[in-house]
């Protein structure tokens, strides 16, 4: 099970979405599958394809969580029992041309 660990960025977007209970706790949700098992098939983790080292997980339709693992295998493959840095919770297009 990683820790996870939200930057200043990821804190604001939560913030501004605290108004949105139904968004809150999908978004809280997401956070226990991927503090549970980052690769949990409801996540539908995939690499950002415009950034090296970001990872995306979805909360719903509309908005995914951005993160970079910490730590990385020999292999080049995540080393998904090290933290999680949790970048950003953003619109899907949103998040893909930013996502930290």
């Amino acid at each position: 099970m990683p820790e996870l660990i939200p930057n200043k960025k990821f804190v604001a977007d939560l913030s501004k979405l605290r108004n949105n209970p139904v968004l809150v706790k999908k978004i809280a949700k997401a956070l226990v599958f991927l503090e549970a098992d980052p690769c949990h098939p409801g996540l539908h983790i995939e690499r950002i394809t415009n950034d090296a080292t970001a990872w995306s997980a979805r909360v719903d339709k509309r908005y995914r969580l951005s993160f970079e693992p910490s730590a990385y295998l020999e292999s080049g493959t995540p080393d998904w029992t090290h933290p999680l840095k949790l970048l950003r919770i953003l619109d899907h297009d949103d998040l893909y041309r930013s996502p930290y």
